[in-house]
């Protein structure tokens, strides 16, 4: 028996231990326990597509809400903005209907001025161009004509034309 026998008989048995592990492993009960888990591999892959479907939706729907919850924030920006636009216009429309009142007592009622001075402490509008009288002088002003404004603040009316 030479070295090169000794060889081959080496390599054959190699051989034939690798071949007989592989059959064992195909054949045996491992490979039962194989095809098992390679199928629990496969249903944890399939589940594991479903659930990134559902994720890629989610995440969709997350996206939708956020764009209409930014909308409807700057919309309600929008609206007070312009509430307060529109109140701010009204405040110099009763400001200009109240400087329009006082000149028109002033003029039309020189001796018996009323000064309208409550409800008015606005500083960001400016003070009446038309001097008031003190609170006093409005408090203890009786008036005898109809159709003006009285210690109240309230207008009478004047009566109808003949």
């Amino acid at each position: 028996m030479g070295p090169d026998l000794i060889g081959y008989v080496v390599a054959a048995g190699a051989a034939l231990a690798v071949a007989a592990f592989f059959v064992g492993r195909l054949s045996g009960g491992g490979a039962a326990r194989r095809r098992e888990l390679e199928d629990q591999l496969a249903t944890a892959h399939e589940d594991l597509s479903g659930l990134a479907a559902e994720v890629e939706v989610l995440v969709e729907r997350l996206r939708a809400a956020r764009e209409e919850h930014e909308s409807y924030r700057l919309s309600v920006v929008e609206h007070f903005s312009g509430t307060s636009d529109l109140l701010r216009d009204l405040t110099v429309q009763y400001r200009s209907v109240y400087e329009h009142l006082t000149k028109g007592a002033s003029t039309l009622c020189p001796d018996g001025f009323v000064g309208i001075t409550e409800g008015l402490p606005v500083p960001e509008i400016a003070e009446p161009s038309i001097p008031l009288k003190s609170e006093e002088e409005a408090e203890s002003f009786e008036p005898t004509e109809p159709g003006i404004v009285d210690g109240e603040f309230e207008s009478k009316a004047l009566p109808p034309s003949a």
